[in-house]
């Protein structure tokens, strides 16, 4: 066991054994079923949904059984991305974690600290036998990664709690309490083909930083997908090339940091597209050389025998449609200084035999901008003869005036540290919004350890702040 000299142990315990069990989103059956496993064999009252969400309920501890009961929520699967170098399969492989005592890591692939140690605390509380706590409702949803989906249909009539804790958040000491609304934006553009032949080129861009496309969108890094498009729309203007395909990203809420593309041309214009290409490179590198500095773009030559290419039309078509979509903040809030109000990113890029698909993640504190921005996406798309599907549409999470658990929450931490935590509001979602509207008059907060780079590779999680979240939380339970 990687974490078995970790503290607190018995949440590493927990967190190493969820690291093990493949639980990417969409990917979901074994972890799902583990939990299962956990609250049978300490006769836990548990409930499994078609979705497979799973709630799981513990009696208070002695002398807490007047105390009404507290939701504890949080999410079980991971936006599960890796290097272009891992020999991972992430449908059927646990992560190789690793840890130095200050973070721990996954070796190759992003770790899942995002929502895995939220499952972890859960089950370290549900596990023991000497914390003292009111009784417990875990509430643990499915696929809050591509659209919470999993909290969209969960039914949670059964639970008597009114103040709800969700374990979401990313920096120890900042108490979330909104946050904004979102959707997934499709766009899918028909693409016709034709056999040809020529000299095969692959085009790939690497080196960025990505990350999660609310927290790290403030941030101006660069986005693989739109290099990409922009880096091929300029060489057009110096050699006229075809499409075999181009695609990039994991997840349409998370920056994607690799993306490529395979195009046919004649052989002599290969030189011509090389030069074009290295031009592109060094105008990107300087407009991000402080954002995201190690920004590359390669070009490989592959064997000649191909697929049938996207014809010249819709090649030209699908590079500009890309380059023309809004990307990145959209606007700031102008009552929360520093806050994004509306923002989107194109996640996922993927090309089918007769089809290139954009799946775009919009997020926006103000419903009717997030409303504006998936209409002017379905404008654009349209006039370049796409069609548009819009899925996974959350609501915001409302600020509270008038919050009993964030005030009890505010005056723990402040007993313990001798401080105030920040209360804040973010642009990432969360999942407090969908549950709010599904119990009436839910108090909810966020809370969480420090991790840094989540849904990227470089996804770090630090082992003082999961300890001291850990004993934070107790205090509160207490």
């Amino acid at each position: 066991m990687a974490f078995e000299n970790l503290q607190p142990k018995e949440v590493f315990h927990f967190f190493e054994e969820i690291c093990n069990i493949p639980h990417g989103s969409g990917n979901l059956q074994k972890i799902s079923d583990y939990l299962v496993r956990f609250a049978m064999e300490r006769n836990l009252e548990f409930i499994q949904d078609g979705e497979l969400n799973v709630i799981i309920k513990a009696p208070a501890s002695p002398g807490y059984e007047d105390r009404e009961p507290v939701i504890l929520q949080g999410h079980m699967d991971m936006v599960a991305v890796k290097e272009d170098s891992s020999d991972i399969n992430m449908l059927t492989d646990g992560l190789r974690v690793k840890t130095d005592g200050e973070f721990v890591w996954a070796d190759g692939t992003s770790l899942g600290g995002d929502d895995g140690i939220a499952v972890a605390y859960c089950l370290a509380l549900l596990d023991s036998k000497d914390i003292p706590h009111p009784p417990l409702e875990v509430v643990i949803t499915t696929n809050e990664e591509t659209g919470m989906f999993g909290a969209t249909a969960i039914d949670l009539s059964s639970l008597a709690g009114k103040k709800l804790i969700n374990i979401d958040n990313e920096e120890e000491g900042a108490f979330i309490v909104s946050c904004a609304g979102g959707a997934r934006v499709y766009s899918k553009l028909p693409v016709k083909r034709e056999a040809l032949s020529g000299k095969r080129l692959k085009v790939s861009v690497s080196g960025l930083l990505g990350g999660h496309s609310g927290e790290m969108i403030i941030k101006g890094r660069g986005n693989a997908n739109i290099i990409l498009a922009r880096t091929l729309l300029e060489a057009l203007d110096s050699a006229d090339f075809y499409l075999e395909t181009i695609g990039g990203g994991v997840a349409d809420n998370a920056i994607p940091n690799i993306s490529s593309a395979i195009v046919l041309l004649d052989p002599s214009k290969v030189d011509a597209f090389k030069a074009s290409v290295s031009k592109s490179l060094e105008a990107i590198k300087g407009e991000l050389e402080v954002k995201d500095p190690d920004v590359n773009i390669e070009v490989s030559e592959l064997e000649d025998a191909g697929s049938p290419v996207i014809d010249k039309e819709d090649t030209k078509k699908a590079l500009s449609l890309i380059c023309v979509m809004p990307d990145g903040v959209q606007a700031m809030s102008s009552s929360i200084e520093g806050l994004v109000e509306t923002s989107l990113n194109l996640g996922i890029l993927k090309t089918a035999e007769d089809m290139v698909t954009f799946e775009q993640s919009v997020r926006s504190s103000v419903e009717s901008s997030k409303d504006f921005l998936i209409r002017k996406l379905k404008t654009i798309s349209g006039s370049y003869g796409a069609k548009v599907e819009v899925s996974g549409s959350y609501p915001g999470w409302k600020y509270r005036q008038h919050s009993e658990l964030r005030d009890h929450m505010v005056s723990v931490y402040k007993d313990m540290y001798g401080v105030e935590p920040r209360v804040l509001a973010i642009h990432a979602g969360l999942e407090c919004g969908i549950l709010s509207e599904k119990i009436e008059g839910l108090d909810c907060i966020s809370i969480g350890p420090d991790m840094q780079d989540i849904h990227s590779t470089k996804e770090k999680l630090s082992v003082k702040s999961v300890s001291n979240v850990w004993d934070y939380l107790k205090a509160v339970l207490k």
